[in-house]
């Protein structure tokens, strides 16, 4: 695609402007899903879901379907298996690019995906058939925290996860688009 970076390749900046997400409904899901029990309960569920809401969608997940939260799928080489690893993530923007945060729920370990990175940065960002190459840096200091601003700003559980990891860092990811 030509577009000016990951955020409008995969449709997240549209999907944005759109307001999605403004609904009572999808408010409360994201207020739930932030709380312990709630992010013990989805952590558990949407994945199996996800399948399901594919096919109603026409390829949005459950988290953006029900809770106007915009998602990703992010294909990675697993770290200790060398397989293609998919996991559904959601989407901070950060400017032209998008950035995965790896919260896991507010748990205290690190999610599989963050491995996988850190192993090899190379990846596919996908969202409703549009499918970026992109490669993942992850970055810390101010623009960390001006990540964090935004995706607070979109989740509500992206201001409580950090209390609940136990004192791990939780990495944060921007994708860019792969050079050739």
């Amino acid at each position: 695609m030509t577009a000016v970076g990951v955020a409008s390749d995969l449709g997240i900046d549209t999907f944005l402007e759109a307001g999605p997400g403004r609904s009572a409904f999808a408010r409360g899901l994201r207020r739930v899903a932030s709380t312990r029990p709630g992010a013990w309960v989805f952590a558990r569920t949407v994945h199996h879901l996800d399948p399901i809401a594919l096919r109603i969608t026409g390829g949005g997940t459950l988290t953006e379907a029900l809770a106007g939260l915009p998602t990703i799928f992010l294909t990675s080489t697993g770290a200790r298996t060398g397989l293609r690893r998919t996991s559904p993530l959601v989407a901070v923007p950060a400017g032209a690019q998008v950035a995965v945060i790896g919260s896991n729920f507010g748990r205290p370990t690190h999610p599989g995906w963050v491995h996988n990175l850190l192993a090899d940065p190379r990846a596919t960002a996908s969202r409703r058939g549009r499918s970026v190459e992109v490669e993942a840096r992850e970055v810390a200091g101010e623009q960390a925290a001006a990540i964090w601003q935004q995706a607070r700003a979109l989740y509500h559980g992206y201001r409580t996860y950090p209390e609940r990891t136990g004192g791990r860092v939780i990495r944060v990811f921007v994708l860019e688009p792969r050079q050739p």
